[in-house]
Formats: structure tokens, C-alpha cells, sequence
């Protein structure tokens, strides 16, 4: 979800805001896959976007579903899949007219849930601001309370193979918690610790004590593969100001910090004699350039200290990112069968532009730049010539568009057939604030299989609103990982999206060799 709107559809804006919603504790923003609510009387309904949710709904996730919840103090709730999430009290109004009799909820305002399983991102609404004992999540092993905060928590208990997988480990059962911003206190029978932002920790049952965990970032980042985004958020009326700095919330198998206006490194340092040996690169939103790929050993990346690409080459020009701030930051490369990718995107700011015969220009950054790229001196991959193999998304950029929204990429998938030498992709993502679901589907897009890259236009391009379906446009460049001996261990691409009528989208995506694909 994501996007801050000029406009906003009237209809959508009274659906959102605290009084439409008064009797309700809130209303599904987002739905994607299955999604079901089980009533405190035990009936049982699908969950669909707009539905309404109250006080003793349990909402449950499928295999791939996943929903944001609007809450109705103006609090967001990203669920991730195979989740079990229960409002246990929520209340935002006068002490008239409060609905739960729990002696512990004997307050005005409260917002209590449970985590019975799967796993969540919750950004604070103005009942935990105004009151943070008013705010709790229990756990079968702990309780997650809040100092004003976004934070993620997954709960791992008999069913950790997906993220065991992907992590490279054998997980442990338990709740593993991260903060983006604020901080939680984590507490059971056993003690409890408090986590400040880029901290985590982890429960290993009920009568074990919470402790600090490195591994927790790792199991948080591959399971947020759709996160909620704090710029998403439809504060309030006077709510606290937007936050001066845009947010880098966790989006890819393993996240760092990374610098702002990070000194660029000269563009042909790192390279050495033997020609180019940076990886490939794929970018969308480029000014001068917009969507494409360069091969790997093609594009001269430079990258900064923390592995971040600063500059690259595509089209005989030279491209030098400035000015700006890098989010998103993803990593996969600490790992067993790690693919190697990284991604991010940098938001405004400017680009320098510089031609074959040395000409330089500045370019304006109009919203995000997207980019992903594969490792250094790893070679370009032998792509096969025969056979099929899909992948499974690891991490992504959150998708932006040219009005400055940010908004969360529901899902993306890739197929490739190397018979054809073609792959299948789509992506769907939505925009909280314009009420916008985008789809985008793409058939037989051409491998360059001597360059180990693809790219083409989507066939297809919906964009779903409150006023209806229309439709639009977009492409896709990528390329793949993987080795000289024909394995492919994962690909990436960029996207951009238009719906004609002047906003355009933008997103990356990453992606793994799916289990039991060749």
C-alpha cells in the first residue's frame, strides 16, 4: 500500500476516517488471497476489502493471503500469510459508552489483540499514542506491549519450514520481534526486554526469558515481503506530523542500515584489469532512461561502503545517484544458497547523467528510483536451453508512483521456460491512500540468453478503484543468477506501470530458485 494522494475519492475518505467506522474497530483495506473472519459467536465470513471488523474477530490468513487492517484510531495492521490474529477489545471514543467488561481494559480507549499464529507489522494508532498501557498483544509465549512504535513480530510454533528454508537454519519455535521505529517491551512469567529501533529479540516459550537475537532479523525480513509503509498511513486530523525522514522498513531477506548521500566512489574504482566484474543491474524510474537492465559485466556498477550500487552504466551513458536518500535496503548474502541479490530504492534527490563524450547533466528525481542488482565478480550465468523453473519472491522495494505515495507489493511471481527461452511474471500491489489495487500480467517475455537478462512489455495492466477498473500499461527488465554449469539460483526485475493519465508506478522484485525446481 502505499502513496500520499493529492485527491482523494470522498466516497473512500469517509470509509476510512475514525467517525464512518465509530462502531466498528476497523475495515480491511487490503485483501489479498484468502482471508476469512470467525465472529466472537462463531460465524464465519470471507474477508473482503471494505469489510468491517469488531471486537472479538478472529481473521485468518491462507497459504498466500494476506490483509491490512485500518484500525479505527487511525492504527495499521499488516497481516502476513497463515496468520491468526484475534481483536481481542478495541475501543476509540467516550468513557459512555466503552463495550468490554475486562477489569484490565477499564479505560476509555484500548486496543488489545492476540497472535495466536503467523505474524504481523503494526504501526500505532492514537489509542496506544494517547495511552500506551491502553495497547498490548499477547502471544502463547509472551506479551508485546508498546513506547509508541512499528514494529513486526512472527510467531514460529510446528510450522517453520518456509522460513527455516529461506533463512538457511533450522529455526526454533518461538516469537521472533523487530522494531522499525519506537519500541516494544517484550514480557512473559520469566522477565522481559525492552527493543529500540533495528533491535530484536526472541521467545522461546512461556516460561523462557525474552532475549536479544540476531538471528530474529533474518526470520522478520523474508516473512515481510509486504509490509505496510508508514507514509501509507491517513493520520487522523491532528495527529503527530509526518516524520521528516522517510522510513527503511525491513523488506528483503537480510536489511542493513544505509548511508544518506553516501560519498559516490569514483566510477571505474573496483574494477581492476580484467574488465568489468560487477554484477548485472536492473532499475526503473531512471530519469533520461526509465526501465531496463544492464548484463552483468556490462554496467560498471560502483557501489559504497555498505554494498549499496551508486552508480552504474546502461545505453553508453553514465549514471551517478545524488542527493539522495536510500531505503529499502535489502541483502541476500548471508546465507546457504544465498542468491547473492541486493535492492533498494532512492528516494528524490537528483541523478548525473553523463554521455560517451563526457557531457554531464543533472536530473531531477521524479518520486523513487528503484534498483537491483546481483553480485560482484560472479560471472553471467549460463542460461539453459531446455526444461522449466519457477521462483518464489524473497524481497522487494516497496512500489512507488510519480505523486509521491508509497505503496506494498501484495505478491509477484516468476516463471521461466527455457525451452521457449521466455519467462511468466505478474505483479499486484495496492495504494492505501488513493484506494488503488494494481495488477500487471506478462506472457512469453524474450531471454537474452548470452547476456542472462529479459525484458518486454505486460500484457496486461488493470488499476481497481472506487470508481471502477480501467485499464494500463507497463514492462518489465530482469535477469537472472546462478553459475557457468546452466544453474539458475535466482533472478530480479524492475517494473514500470502507467495508467495513462499521468501517474506511473514503479517496484522491484526479488527472487529465489523455488524449492524443488530445477
Amino acid at each position: 500500500m502505499r502513496r500520499i494522494a493529492p485527491t482523494l475519492c470522498a466516497l473512500f475518505l469517509a470509509a476510512l476516517s475514525p467517525l464512518a467506522i465509530a462502531q466498528s474497530a476497523g475495515e480491511a483495506i487490503f485483501v489479498f488471497g484468502k482471508a476469512e473472519v470467525t465472529a466472537s459467536n462463531g460465524a464465519r465470513r470471507a474477508l473482503t476489502k471494505g469489510g468491517l471488523l469488531d471486537e472479538g474477530d478472529r481473521v485468518t490468513t491462507g497459504a498466500s493471503g494476506r490483509v491490512q487492517i485500518r484500525l479505527a484510531d487511525g492504527g495499521l495492521i499488516a497481516l502476513r500469510p497463515a496468520t491468526e490474529f484475534v481483536i481481542d477489545a478495541f475501543h476509540y471514543g467516550s468513557g459512555e459508552d466503552k463495550r468490554s467488561d475486562d477489569p484490565f481494559t477499564d479505560r476509555d480507549n484500548v486496543s488489545f489483540f492476540s497472535l495466536v499464529k503467523g505474524g504481523f507489522r503494526s504501526l500505532t494508532g492514537a489509542v496506544g499514542r494517547e495511552d500506551k498501557k491502553a495497547y498490548r498483544v499477547r502471544t502463547p509465549v509472551a506479551t508485546i506491549g508498546i513506547r509508541g512504535t512499528d514494529y513486526d513480530a512472527v510467531l514460529c510454533a510446528g510450522d517453520c519450514a518456509t522460513l527455516s528454508r529461506v533463512v538457511g537454519s533450522e529455526l526454533d519455535d518461538g516469537l521472533y520481534v523487530g522494531v522499525n521505529d519506537g519500541g516494544v517491551v517484550v514480557a512473559n512469567s520469566a522477565g522481559q526486554i525492552d527493543l529500540n529501533p533495528n533491535q530484536f529479540g526472541f521467545v522461546g516459550g512461556e516460561r523462557r526469558r525474552p532475549v536479544t537475537s540476531d538471528i530474529a532479523r533474518d526470520v522478520l525480513a523474508p516473512s515481510t515481503q509486504q509490509q505496510m509503509n508508514e507514509e501509507a498511513a491517513l493520520e487522523p486530523v491532528a495527529s503527530v506530523s509526518p516524520p521528516a525522514a522517510e522510513p527503511s522498513p525491513d523488506t528483503g531477506v537480510r536489511a542493513e542500515p544505509t548511508s544518506v548521500n553516501a560519498p559516490a566512489v569514483d566510477f571505474n574504482d573496483g574494477t581492476g584489469n580484467g574488465g568489468d566484474t560487477t554484477g548485472a543491474t536492473a532499475f526503473a524510474n531512471l530519469p533520461g532512461a526509465g526501465n531496463g537492465v544492464s548484463a552483468a559485466g556490462q554496467g560498471l556498477q560502483s557501489r559504497s561502503a555498505d554494498g549499496v550500487v551508486e552508480q552504474f552504466n546502461t545505453d553508453g551513458a553514465r549514471y551517478r545517484l545524488t542527493g539522495a536518500q536510500f531505503v529499502n535496503a535489502g541483502r541476500d548474502d548471508n546465507r546457504d544458497g544465498a542468491t547473492g541479490l541486493s535492492w533498494g530504492r532512492w528516494s528524490g534527490g537528483t541523478v548525473e547523467v553523463t554521455d560517451a563524450a563526457g557531457q554531464s547533466q543533472t536530473l531531477d528525481v521524479d518520486g523513487s528510483i528503484h534498483v537491483i542488482a546481483s553480485s560482484d565478480t560472479t560471472p553471467t550465468p549460463n542460461v539453459p536451453l531446455t526444461g522449466t523453473q519457477s521462483f518464489q519472491l524473497i524481497g522487494n522495494t516497496d512500489p512507488t508512483d510519480n505523486r509521491g505515495n508509497v505503496g506494498v507489493l501484495g505478491n509477484a511471481s516468476l516463471q521461466a521456460n527455457f525451452d521457449r527461452q521466455s519467462v511468466d511474471a505478474d505483479v499486484s500491489l495496492s495504494f492505501a491512500q488513493t484506494s488503488e489495487v494494481w495488477n500487471a500480467r506478462a506472457d512469453d517475455i524474450d531471454i537474452n540468453a548470452a547476456a542472462a537478462t529479459f525484458g518486454g512489455d505486460f500484457d496486461q495492466v488493470t488499476i481497481t478503484d472506487t470508481a471502477g477498473v480501467s485499464d494500463g500499461a507497463g514492462d518489465l527488465s530482469g535477469f537472472f543468477t546462478g553459475d557457468d554449469a546452466a544453474t539458475i539460483n535466482g533472478a530480479g526485475f524492475t517494473y514500470s506501470l502507467t495508467d495513462g493519465n499521468g501517474t506511473d508506478v514503479a517496484g522491484s522484485a526479488a527472487f529465489q530458485g523455488a524449492p524443488g525446481s530445477p
